[in-house]
């Protein structure tokens, strides 16, 4: 019987990298810059939900007492200039300006 050589071509002799650092650094930016804008939203003390689709958060403002003030505006969170997607556009389009923003950071 042969005996099977192996190969370790990986780096520093660590395990399986490649699932362990499985997020590209463009994706890991935007969900730190998706948690700093909910930190800063929950600081000015509006209500801050995270959703699926048709944007990345609601938020809905409150007044000192604890009270909503207006209405719920869909925010997109995106990192310098990263574009719309087509359902991004859609939404936006349904919304309107004024209740569907983005937040560049």
């Amino acid at each position: 019987m042969s005996k099977k050589t192996s190969t370790n071509k990986k780096p520093m002799g660590f395990g399986n990298t490649s699932r362990r650092f499985t997020q590209s650094e463009r994706r890991a930016r935007g969900s730190l810059v998706k948690d700093r804008f909910a930190f800063e939203q929950a600081m000015q003390g509006h209500d801050c939900q995270k959703i699926r689709e048709g944007g990345d958060f609601v938020v809905q403002k409150r007044d000192f007492f604890g009270e909503k003030v207006g209405e719920a505006t869909t925010y997109e969170v995106k990192t310098v200039n990263s574009k719309l997607t087509e359902a991004q556009e859609k939404r936006q389009r349904q919304l309107g300006r004024n209740r569907y923003k983005i937040a560049r950071y």
